[in-house]
């Protein structure tokens, strides 16, 4: 199941999307359009807290990455709860 994630606004000058963030996944995951084509990694999250923007570094085998400028970017919902949690220093 897929759980939106925000809109893509535009491509950044060095071809990364920006997307205005409705929900802040983790960094590294996987984003994709609403038909489950891989658009990305989600490499940063840029702006104020409450207005957050998130980069994505295009996938390699998109020819055309601003066909999705204007569209919905996803993500896999299992990919959110095999993420959430963790943090650093747990353990020995």
């Amino acid at each position: 199941m897929l759980k939106k994630i925000g809109d893509i606004m535009h491509l950044s000058h060095d071809g990364r999307f920006v997307i205005r963030l409705s929900l802040t996944p983790p960094l590294g995951i996987t984003v994709y359009d609403y038909t489950m084509k891989r658009l990305g990694s989600l490499y940063d999250i840029i702006g104020p807290v409450n207005s957050p923007y998130g980069l994505v570094k295009p996938d390699p085998q998109l020819s055309r990455p601003e066909d999705f400028v204007g569209k919905s970017a996803y993500v896999r919902d299992v990919d959110m709860r095999k993420r959430r949690g963790g943090g650093h220093g747990h353990g020995k």
